[in-house]
């Protein structure tokens, strides 16, 4: 099982998402976090394999927290969910090691097909010791 936070304000889209994750086989929820301080408390005890991250967080800012992750070395990887159209921030996400980046409102299929694209790297990384170019 990929072991899921979601880090959104927003207890609607929370629980949206939430019900969107549970339809996808392979996922499991482990945290809602509605603000990065219970976040960074959460992935400080348990790593997730996956974290779900809103950009715009009361006087926050998720791609902090996306970089402080990096900075701590967490092995987790993040896909960015948020209303944030701004070129600029797509760019420093990738840039900080964001796996995918979906822009609200969007439908369950970009959801599905993101995380499906996202289980099956992360179960060729855990499958093989060493990695050959058509694995990647």
């Amino acid at each position: 099982m990929i072991e899921v936070m979601i880090v959104e304000d927003d207890p609607m889209v929370a629980h949206i998402n939430s019900k969107f994750l549970e339809k996808i086989d392979g996922f499991h929820l482990c945290n809602i976090s509605n603000n990065l301080s219970e976040a960074k408390d959460f992935v400080s005890k348990m790593t997730p394999d996956l974290i779900l991250l809103d950009i715009f967080l009361p006087r926050e800012n998720g791609i902090s927290f996306l970089k402080w992750i990096r900075e701590e070395d967490i092995n987790s990887d993040v896909i960015l969910i948020t209303a944030d159209k701004n070129m600029d921030s797509v760019k420093e996400a990738f840039r900080y090691g964001a796996v995918d980046y979906l822009i609200k409102p969007f439908d369950f299929e970009r959801f599905k097909d993101a995380l499906l694209q996202f289980k099956e790297r992360h179960k060729s990384f855990n499958k093989y010791d060493i990695v050959e170019q058509n694995i990647l």
